[in-house]
């Protein structure tokens, strides 16, 4: 049996290598892996700290991975802060379309309430048409600025951001002057985050075992979050 100090112990052993992003799993930082996965008491104890800590510790397909609480102050990112680390992204009603079409994204990579059979992989073209047609749907709502109050989100000002976007073909320009590049600086933003890859020479995304954990455990702990998928998902059908 384990005592409290080797408890301890292994709980920040494993806790450090997950903030140094070292890959801990059944095939990687395996003793590790174990501890957490055989012991209880270490888990619990893990769990305990990335808490303190506005962390969250999930695990998917035999290995560990780690990502900040909703609204974590000392490991999430501020909107300041994720303006400047998505290239294009100036102000924050961009930053909040971005947003919308992540949500976007996770609706139509998983159709239904919870996550279990996810789609293989999404075109590019199919992301930016699923955007453009929730946006339209969104426009025609009669009570939107109440929506937005409700839903702590401005949906009118994100509608007006996505209608400036002109359309364009696939591979015409860059930097977000139309409504596939402003997609395609998201889906590079994703792609370094290793949540997705994307492949752009056949413009096509793939979910990666982080996003499907992540997002299959924000399905089961954040309430508010899944209302907000819930009702960007609603917009997919046109009435």
């Amino acid at each position: 049996m384990l005592m409290g100090t080797e408890i301890l112990d292994d709980a920040l052993d494993i806790l450090k290598a997950l903030l140094q992003g070292e890959e801990v799993s059944r095939n990687k930082n395996t003793l590790l892996y174990e501890k957490f996965r055989y012991s209880t008491d270490v888990e619990e104890m893990l769990n305990h700290m990335a808490h303190k800590l506005e962390l969250r510790i999930y695990m998917g397909n035999d290995r560990l991975f780690i990502c900040p609480e909703a609204g974590s102050r000392l490991f999430g990112w501020s909107n300041e802060e994720l303006r400047d680390k998505i290239p294009y992204i100036i102000t924050n009603s961009e930053l909040f379309t971005g947003y919308f079409i992540i949500m976007t994204l996770i609706t139509m990579f998983y159709k239904e309430a919870y996550p279990d059979t996810p789609i293989a992989y999404i075109k590019l073209s199919d992301l930016v048409e699923a955007v453009s047609v929730r946006f339209g749907n969104l426009i025609k709502t009669v009570n939107l600025e109440e929506i937005s109050q409700e839903k702590q989100f401005d949906f009118t000002e994100i509608c007006r951001v996505w209608q400036r976007l002109p359309d364009a073909r696939e591979g015409v320009s860059g930097g977000k002057n139309d409504k596939i590049a402003f997609v395609e600086v998201i889906l590079r933003f994703l792609h370094s985050e290793k949540l997705v890859i994307f492949d752009t020479e056949q413009k096509i995304v793939y979910p990666t075992e982080r996003f499907r954990t992540i997002i299959w455990n924000y399905y089961e702990d954040n309430e508010n979050r899944k209302d907000l998928l819930s009702f960007v998902r609603s917009l997919e059908v046109s009435d």
